[in-house]
C-alpha cells in the first residue's frame, strides 16, 4: 500500500485488481434505497465490515448519483471504493488489528 493524502493508505492498481477480482463471487450485502446514503446505511455497512474486509452494496440511483452516494458512503465508513459495475458498488476496508 502506497500512503495517500493525510498519510492514508492508498491502495495500489495491482492491489484493487486483486480485490475486484474476489468480489466478483460475493453477492451485495448493504442495499441503498430512494431515501439515499444515511448514518443508518453508513451503520449497516460498518457491520458488515465486522465479518469481511470486501463489502458490495447495491445502489437503487442512476449511475451518476451512485457515484455520488458510493464516496459519500465511503467517507462516512472510512473505506474506500474498489470498483462498481452496474448499480453496485465494492467498498474495502482493511480489517481492525487487535492489540
Amino acid at each position: 500500500m502506497e500512503q495517500g493524502p493525510e498519510d492514508k493508505p492508498s491502495l495500489t492498481g495491482a492491489e484493487r485488481g486483486k480485490l475486484r477480482s474476489l468480489a466478483q463471487t460475493l453477492d451485495p450485502k448493504v442495499f441503498v434505497g430512494k431515501a439515499g446514503v444515511n448514518e443508518g446505511i453508513a451503520k449497516l455497512l460498518n457491520d458488515a465490515f465486522r465479518n469481511a474486509d470486501l463489502v458490495k452494496v447495491r445502489f437503487t440511483a442512476e449511475r451518476e448519483a451512485m457515484d455520488t452516494q458510493a464516496q459519500e458512503l465511503a467517507k462516512l465508513t472510512d473505506s474506500e471504493v474498489i470498483g462498481s459495475v452496474g448499480r453496485t458498488a465494492t467498498f474495502f476496508r482493511l480489517g481492525a488489528t487487535e492489540e
